[in-house]
């Protein structure tokens, strides 16, 4: 059983609606959840790979999906820092908050809308570490925003690759 906060979202939907009032700053519990969403992003990327059949698409939707689950681990290891008890990122068919979101075709719109949100990652993250004055967790947070808007130019990059 994991130790998650009493306001911990139920779908996939309500966790990335809960990341998105995290601007203002996050507290621990904050962070169990993002980390649970960040997990559960691998796997939407892996199904919107799945859904083209462009090589060079499909490898960077894979990319991004990635490290979506490396920035699940950094902040599994964020948890551990702050409290020293460790937060494992379960699997997805174990994660609490998963539940599947209805297919989204790939095409150019879908991506360079889905780039939006990534671009708007570093801001959140950047405002999730002032957060924090442990200098190690506040470095991680930091990591996972810079990559969010790398998620966003390879996603942008992807659209140009689908064309009109």
């Amino acid at each position: 059983m994991m130790d998650l906060p009493a306001n911990t979202p139920k779908t996939t939907a309500d966790g990335f609606a809960f990341i998105s009032t995290l601007g203002k700053g996050a507290n621990v519990g904050d962070l169990k959840i993002l980390a649970l969403v960040e997990a559960i992003g691998k796997q939407l990327y892996d199904d919107l790979a799945a859904a083209t059949p462009q090589v060079e698409v499909k490898q960077i939707l894979q990319a991004n999906g990635r490290e979506e689950l490396v920035h699940a681990h950094r902040l599994s290891k964020a948890v551990e820092l702050l409290t020293g008890q460790p937060f494992p990122i379960p699997e997805i068919a174990d994660n609490p908050i998963y539940t599947p979101l209805p297919f989204t075709p790939v095409t150019r719109e879908s991506l360079e809308k889905l780039a939006l949100g990534e671009f708007g990652g570093e801001e959140l993250y950047a405002n999730i570490a002032s957060s924090f004055d442990h200098p190690e967790v506040v470095e991680l947070l930091r990591l996972n925003g810079q990559e969010e808007s790398q998620h966003g130019a390879r996603l942008q990059e992807a659209a140009a690759l689908l064309g009109n």
